[in-house]
């Protein structure tokens, strides 16, 4: 599968190997929109070279976005439309979910992204081209830092390293941009995390853990590094200048899930893209899409999906009306 990685190695080399990931996600996405597995009108301004995926990565990206937005859509609707909430994408590249939820008439105090200048500007530059991502937005656009960031009253854009995360983000989010830690909030981090340190990639968790009062951490990553499929997959990883720099610190879901409950978090789920598809999904959706193209490498299909996991962390979901039925998606499964 082809996933978002985050601008976070030290080495210029490095960081533009990661940087080019971004591409590699949005296509595959956009591959998987264009076979029918998912309806995204927006990414395709994303793209400059449009390629059609296999059918086990457009699976995979399905799973992946749909698990995702499950957790997301729960947490949106906890409470009713009149509780504040905030969105925080770490690492956002370009992802294109703000717009689509924005589209469906979905509602949030403000949804923040963060990446890398490099990153951040070309989202800026392809918002201002494209008047279905502006008008979305709203009239009250405002460009920042050199066309690097931007402003709204619902959205905001912003660059930065997430290494500097309590020193610089959170002060300028909350100084300039309206980041409340009273309201309840979800942090998002697809395959962002695990390319840092956990030295400072722990700092976030703890960070939210300590000074959020009521939120939500979601995360999609790697895992199950010490097999021979995941040492090959770290191999490959690395001929392209990419390191899993977390993925030996969580290896496998009950440390993803120690991390979090020994950082401050009450509840925590972590399962793999196995289970995400046979238990968390409609079947009434898998059976869609397995009409849609032929899936010949169901055992290869099984092992990669082996190798990803999304966990969803809740820090006091009873207060301020934070979705319950995130809670009890812990206890039910669909």
């Amino acid at each position: 599968m082809s996933f978002r990685v985050p601008t976070i190695i030290d080495s210029s080399s490095q960081d533009n190997a990661i940087r080019g990931t971004n591409d590699d996600a949005v296509t595959s996405k956009l591959s998987a929109v264009n076979t029918g597995y998912i309806q995204d009108k927006y990414v395709r301004y994303f793209v400059r070279r449009p390629s059609k995926r296999p059918p086990i990565i457009n699976r995979g990206t399905y799973v992946r976005n749909t698990g995702l937005d499950i957790l997301i859509t729960k947490f949106l609707e906890g409470g009713g439309e009149n509780v504040k909430k905030q969105v925080v994408s770490f690492g956002a590249g370009s992802d294109t979910r703000y717009f689509n939820f924005k589209a469906t008439s979905r509602k949030f105090y403000k949804y923040f992204e963060i990446d890398y200048p490099e990153v951040t500007s070309k989202k800026v530059a392809i918002i201002q081209k494209h008047k279905d991502l502006s008008d979305l937005i709203g009239n009250e656009i405002q460009i920042g830092k050199g066309g690097t960031e931007i402003y709204a009253p619902d959205y905001c854009l912003i660059s930065g390293d997430l290494r500097e995360w309590e020193e610089n983000i959170v002060s300028h989010l909350e100084e300039h941009h309206g980041f409340d830690r009273s309201i309840p909030t979800l942090f998002l981090s697809e395959c962002v995390l695990i390319y840092m340190d956990p030295i400072d990639s722990n700092k976030i968790v703890q960070w939210a853990g300590d000074n959020m009062i009521a939120a939500i951490f979601i995360v999609y990553e790697q895992i199950l590094p010490n097999d021979a499929f995941g040492s090959v997959m770290l191999q490959n990883l690395r001929s392209r200048n990419i390191e899993l720099r977390g993925i030996h610190a969580y290896p496998d879901l009950q440390s993803q899930k120690d991390r979090y409950l020994s950082r401050g978090w009450t509840h925590v789920e972590a399962v793999d893209i196995n289970e995400v598809h046979d238990n968390y999904i409609d079947p009434n959706e898998i059976s869609r899409i397995s009409k849609l193209e032929f899936l010949d490498e169901l055992e290869e299909w099984r092992l990669l999906a082996s190798h990803y996991c999304i966990a969803w962390v809740v820090r006091n979901y009873s207060s301020m009306s934070l979705n319950k039925s995130i809670y009890l998606f812990f206890k039910k499964k669909k």
